[in-house]
């Protein structure tokens, strides 16, 4: 139980810091790649301006946008190509790009040429081009065309050392919370130690005067006759014994570490464990079915799932409606078993299922009522199926409530 808190608390603060991490890279990547993005296209619009050339040095104004980091040198690094089309044909008018003739240069103002938008991408195998364009007014377009293939290489080498340094982080993150998640979970192990210490020593300690109001009570009936005070004083000393056993057995199964796996042939067990509350279901005019696959075999611990077994059934026929039907269930699933408790709960559909598993709670507030229990046979029922590694579930439908037991073979 401890080892699985440490490796929850070191794998779930690992994985936060993973997706800080991945948030943290992914921001910086889409900043940078924006960056290069919005300088290039910056470059565009003042070659377009100038007529489809580089203007001379001194006349570059760096731009009010100071995150893009340009100056007077800046201009100086743009590769691009110029090509002006008309109606006599085209024209290349500036080549400061590596291509290998003014063809290629026309080929890669066309595209550009046949975009629908103004500015904007286009492919160039492994490069990375920029275009913009602009009518002048004879009517004629003018299509720069600028390589940023060497700024995003940049932008994408930033990211990898980014990512390598945030791997190593997390790899020393990962080490050094494996050593201090023992001593963070520390107060909590003291603290559910202390719990359980309690709980077994006032368990002891309550056994002894119940044993003796016990014995008073069956000496008052032998001596004056049982009368409703006696009977009274007998349910609550038979109701705080259960709860004594019930809650050392809350202990035990914390402290438990492994359980005992072995095959079992779960349609006899279930089929064993059910037929003695047929007469507790039926005696109270309740319907009892019972409808089991054959030879179902799955790995377990047979004296667990008696208990589990018996828990949902106790539940269903002290919580099954007037008349309504108690019904067990079992079919094969995958490679494992299911089996399905059901009982008609007309209230089920208002209630909150997902607390029927908490320790101590109880559907019914009311402490006197009619149904006897603590609440903590659902939760007992849960914890024990985990550690066989199965789940427990319940749900509603139809007026009735349903418990799920999935069982791996």
């Amino acid at each position: 139980m401890y080892r699985k808190l440490q490796h929850r608390f070191l794998w779930g603060s690992a994985l936060v810091l993973l997706l800080v991490i991945v948030l943290v890279i992914g921001i910086v990547f889409w900043a940078t790649s924006y960056t290069v993005t919005r300088q290039s296209q910056v470059f565009i619009d003042l070659i377009l301006d100038n007529e489809g050339k580089l203007p001379a040095r001194g006349e570059f104004a760096p731009q009010q946008e100071t995150f893009l980091a340009l100056n007077d040198e800046s201009i100086n690094e743009i590769r691009f190509v110029s090509v002006l089309f008309n109606d006599e044909g085209n024209q290349v008018i500036s080549r400061f790009m590596d291509v290998r003739s003014d063809q290629d240069a026309v080929n890669m103002a066309e595209q550009a040429l046949e975009k629908e938008n103004a500015s904007g991408s286009i492919g160039g195998g492994r490069r990375i081009l920029q275009y913009g364009k602009k009518t002048l007014e004879d009517g004629s377009t003018l299509v720069v065309v600028a390589d940023s293939t060497s700024r995003y290489g940049l932008t994408r080498l930033i990211v990898i050392y980014m990512a390598v340094v945030w791997l190593v982080v997390l790899v020393l993150f990962v080490i050094v919370m494996t050593h201090y998640s023992k001593k963070l979970v520390k107060p909590f192990i003291e603290n559910d130690e202390k719990q359980k210490r309690f709980i077994t020593n006032a368990s002891h300690e309550l056994k002894t005067p119940l044993a003796v109001i016990a014995a008073n009570n069956e000496l008052a009936e032998a001596m004056g006759g049982k009368t409703k005070w006696t009977e009274s004083t007998s349910r609550q000393v038979k109701r705080l014994q259960s709860l004594i056993e019930d809650l050392v057995v809350l202990t035990r199964l914390d402290e438990m570490t492994e359980i005992n796996m072995t095959e079992l042939n779960l349609s006899e067990m279930i089929a064993e464990t059910v037929e003695p509350f047929r007469e507790l279901i039926e005696s109270s005019g309740k319907k009892f079915e019972c409808r089991t696959e054959p030879d179902i075999h799955v790995n377990g611990e047979k004296r667990t799932l008696q208990q589990i077994i018996s828990i949902l059934m106790d539940n269903a026929a002290k919580y099954c409606d007037e008349g309504g039907t108690v019904s067990v269930r079992l079919n094969g699933k995958g490679k494992g078993a299911q089996v399905c408790v059901s009982n008609t709960y007309a209230e089920g559909k208002n209630v909150d299922t997902d607390r029927f598993f908490e320790r101590f709670y109880r559907q019914d507030e009311s402490h006197y009522s009619g149904k006897s229990g603590f609440g903590i046979g659902l939760s007992m029922a849960k914890e024990m199926t985990e550690r066989m590694n199965g789940k427990l579930n319940v749900g509603t439908a139809d007026d009735m409530i349903t418990f799920t037991i999935d069982l791996l073979s």
